[in-house]
């Protein structure tokens, strides 16, 4: 059996690893766009804190991937997929025959126009190798700015502020998660920023950068902010042209049911490309998250390897920023929920939790991460009722909205 990983990032190596653990004698050979052995993005942000070192960062060294006999093809990539005669074709020519095929190639930063030096983007090792680099270069003062209202925002405020820069962030929406955060959170969330010293500009254009070759600015529409280093965080997105032209599924990522398997015979897809159905929320959805991408990686392999299983997990993350904890839970989407209820925030914000068919499907929970267990085995009970989700919380009707 030949076995054939598109993305060597978490989801595509453990798929790997496990496969190797169900199949000892089938050939696995996994394909990378980088040059690294696999590594902890969750880790880079405290590696640019100067928190763990650089070395720490990796979770598989160069020679763990001979002794687990794989094939480690590093530094190409897929352009091209023939789902009829069953066959890959890399960026450097060669064409590679397939049994069973992995799509796990993730997603790469959204860019903006401006190639100057100072503006950085934070998705792989070597952006934060360079973002170190510039980091080092400022002094104390220094003007820096974000453009964008998401995770990697967060984290460059995090960075921004530790090392002392005066930060302006200019966000397109009217505050951080437009599609997971309501008025009331959203604004808490800003004001929490305010109180950090962050400057922050809403309902902005972003027009591109001034400077020829090192960063001047950033240009919106109706000014210009000053900035010796500037953080890009718009989102991500995701190559989807050579699937696409396959004749695999693809939507916002590649479609595949609760067993991970795309629309076409020995075609699976798992980790941030791939818009699963999530039988708890009874929908498609994505979410960009570490845990489960490695949890999808596991149970594709007993796909791939001839035990079909199906992926059931209640996805959620939680992130810092500058001193508020914010817990995503489930499918926090607001547009897919029926109703929104809201524990009134006090000094830790407002909690929402998001119900469907008058069941719990989502929460967002800010400065109490003692509710994210108890939120998450609601979810994923699927009986979280209006009643049970009040009892669950302690929460008094009076005080949902």
């Amino acid at each position: 059996m030949k076995y054939v990983i598109v993305g060597g990032g978490v989801a595509g190596t453990t798929a790997a690893e496990e496969l190797r653990k169900l199949d000892s004698d089938g050939e696995i050979i996994l394909i990378s766009q980088e040059q690294h052995p696999l590594y902890s993005r969750v880790l880079l942000p405290h590696y640019l804190k100067g928190l763990v070192e650089r070395e720490r960062v990796f979770l598989k060294k160069e020679s763990w991937y001979e002794e687990k006999n794989i094939e480690w093809l590093r530094g190409v990539e897929v352009v091209k997929c023939d789902t009829k005669n069953k066959f890959v074709e890399l960026s450097d020519g060669r064409e590679l025959p397939y049994d069973k095929l992995l799509i796990a190639s993730g997603n790469e930063p959204r860019v903006v126009d401006g190639d100057v030096r100072g503006v950085s983007y934070l998705r792989s090792l070597d952006d934060a190798d360079h973002l170190k680099q510039l980091l080092n270069e400022r002094k104390k003062g220094d003007p820096a700015a974000v453009w964008g209202g998401g995770l990697i925002a967060c984290e460059y405020l995090n960075l921004f502020v530790a090392h002392e820069l005066p930060t302006t962030i200019a966000l397109r929406g009217q505050h951080f998660w437009s599609k997971n955060l309501n008025e009331e959170a959203g604004e808490f969330l800003n004001e929490h920023l305010r109180q950090q010293g962050v400057k922050i500009l809403t309902e902005q254009k972003f027009l591109g950068v001034e400077g020829e070759k090192e960063l001047e600015g950033m240009k919106l529409e109706n000014q210009k902010v000053e900035c010796d280093i500037l953080g890009i965080g718009i989102g991500v997105q995701s190559d989807l042209g050579w699937i696409k032209d396959a004749e695999i599924e693809v939507d916002r990522g590649v479609k595949v049911n609760e067993f991970l398997e795309t629309n076409v015979e020995d075609v699976w897809a798992v980790g941030d490309v791939a818009e699963y159905f999530d039988v708890v929320a009874n929908r498609h959805i994505m979410f960009g998250n570490w845990q489960k991408a490695m949890s999808q990686g596991r149970v594709v392999a007993k796909s791939m390897a001839g035990e079909r299983s199906e992926y059931q997990q209640v996805p959620s993350y939680a992130m810092e920023i500058l001193g508020l904890d914010i817990t995503f839970v489930g499918d926090v989407e607001l547009a897919a929920a029926d109703k929104v209820l809201v524990r009134k925030g006090d000094e830790h914000g407002p909690t929402l939790m998001l119900m469907r068919d008058n069941k719990l499907v989502g929460a967002v929970v800010m400065g109490r991460n003692s509710d994210r267990v108890p939120l998450t085995k609601v979810i994923d009970q699927r009986t979280g009722d209006l009643a049970k989700v009040m009892n669950w919380q302690g929460i008094d009707q009076e005080i949902l909205a």
